[in-house]
C-alpha cells in the first residue's frame, strides 16, 4: 500500500507542482523541493502509526516528480542537443549509484536495526544533497521563459504518446517482479539478510551498467535500441524463476534483470525531451508521471497476482507479459518514425 501510494502520488502531483514552479528560477526550486524531501522524511521516522506514516510518503512523493522533471531538463539545457543522451544518463546515472548502494544497504539496515533508522539516513543523505545544490548548481533563469499553452503542446507530438504508453506498460513488468524481489530471492535461492544485500547490489551494479550503455545510444537509434532491450528484460524475466534456485544463478540474474530494467530510462527520457519542441520541462514531469504509474500499476498487479496463485513465479511470467505489451508499443513507434522519415523525404525531395 506504501508503494501504491507513493508511487500514485508522483504521478498525481508531478505535473501539478511543475506546473507551478515551471516559469520559476531553477535553483531556488530544486532547493525548496530537497527541503520538502529532508522534512518528509523526519516526519516518517517519528510517525507514530501508519497513517502518518503514509501522510509521510506522499509529501515526500508529492516534490519527487517535479525534482526530478526540473533537474532532467536543466541537465538538458546545460548541453548541445547531441549530448542530451549522455545528459539524461548522467543524472539516472546518480539514481542508479543510488538504487545500487541504497537498496542494498537500505534492506540490510532495515533487518539489523529498524525501518526508522533507514528513513533518519535518508533525512542525513537528502540534507547532504540539499547543501550539494547550494555550492554546486549554477543560479540560471530558463533560456526562454516557458508560455502554459506552449508546454501543453507537447501532447501534440505522436512520439511523445508513444514514449509515455511505452514507459506506463512497459515497465510496470519491472515492478511486479521488482516490488517483491526480497521475498523471492529469500524463497527461491535461499538467501539470508547478507545474501539479499549482495543480489540487491548486483541490481544496482547491472542497472549503472545499462545506464551508462544507454547514454551511449545517438538519437536515431533510440527506439530500436529500446525494442532490443525489451526483448533483453522479457527473456531475463521469462528465465528468472528456473535459474534463481541456484545462488550464483540469482545474483547473476538480478544483475541482468537490474541492466535491462534501467537500460530503458534514459533511452525513453531522451525521446521524449528530444521529441518535444516545446513544453520540455512538462514533458519530462509527465515522463517521471508515467514512470510513476508504471510503479503503482505493477505493485499493484503484482499484489493481485501474488494474492491469486500463491507463487513468486507467477510474478515473473506477468512481468513477461506486461514488458510484451511495451515491446509491441515501442514496435509501433519504430514503424511510425520510418514512416514520418520518409513521406519527410518525398515531400522534401
Amino acid at each position: 500500500m506504501l508503494v501504491t501510494a507513493y508511487a500514485a502520488s508522483v504521478c498525481l502531483t508531478g505535473p501539478i507542482v511543475t506546473i507551478i514552479a515551471v516559469k520559476l528560477p531553477r535553483k531556488p526550486v530544486l532547493l525548496s523541493l530537497m527541503g520538502i524531501f529532508v522534512l518528509a522524511n523526519l516526519m516518517s521516522v517519528f510517525a507514530p502509526n501508519f497513517a502518518v506514516l503514509a501522510i509521510s510518503r506522499i509529501l515526500s512523493a508529492s516534490i519527487h516528480g517535479a525534482f526530478f522533471a526540473i533537474a532532467m531538463v536543466f541537465a538538458s539545457e546545460m548541453v548541445p542537443p547531441e549530448k542530451r543522451s549522455a545528459a539524461a544518463a548522467s543524472m539516472n546515472g546518480g539514481l542508479t549509484v543510488a538504487l545500487m548502494l541504497g537498496v542494498p544497504f537500505g534492506s540490510y539496515l532495515g533487518d539489523v536495526l529498524n525501518w526508522r533508522a533507514v528513513f533518519f539516513i535518508i533525512s542525513v543523505l537528502g540534507m547532504i544533497g540539499l547543501i550539494g545544490l547550494m555550492l554546486v548548481v549554477p543560479n540560471r533563469k530558463p533560456k526562454v521563459i516557458p508560455m502554459l499553452m506552449n508546454e501543453w503542446s507537447v501532447f501534440k507530438h505522436k512520439q511523445v504518446i508513444f514514449s509515455f504508453a511505452i514507459t506506463i506498460l512497459g515497465y510496470s513488468g519491472v515492478f511486479i517482479a521488482y516490488t517483491f524481489i526480497e521475498p523471492i530471492l529469500r524463497d527461491s535461492a535461499g538467501f539470508g539478510t547478507v545474501g539479499i544485500t549482495g543480489a540487491l547490489f548486483a541490481y544496482g551494479l547491472g542497472g549503472v551498467a545499462g545506464n551508462f550503455f544507454a547514454g551511449k545510444v545517438p538519437l536515431k537509434l533510440l527506439t530500436r535500441t529500446m525494442i532490443g532491450v525489451m526483448i533483453g528484460l522479457i527473456g531475463v524475466l521469462a528465465i528468472f524463476p528456473y535459474i534463481a534456485v541456484f545462488p550464483a544463478a540469482a545474483v547473476s540474474a538480478t544483475f541482468l534483470f537490474g541492466a535491462c530494467a534501467f537500460g530503458t530510462p534514459p533511452l525513453l527520457q531522451t525521446k521524449v525531451i528530444s521529441s518535444s519542441e516545446n513544453g520540455t520541462t512538462i514533458a519530462a514531469a509527465v515522463s517521471v508521471s508515467a514512470f510513476n504509474l508504471a510503479n503503482a500499476l505493477g505493485a499493484w498487479l503484482g499484489g493481485l497476482i501474488l494474492g491469486g496463485t500463491g507463487s513468486y513465479s507467477w510474478l515473473f511470467a506477468g512481468g513477461a507479459l506486461m514488458t510484451a505489451l511495451g515491446l509491441v508499443l515501442s514496435t509501433f513507434a519504430h514503424l511510425s518514425e520510418k514512416k514520418d522519415v520518409y513521406e519527410y523525404q518525398v515531400h522534401k525531395g
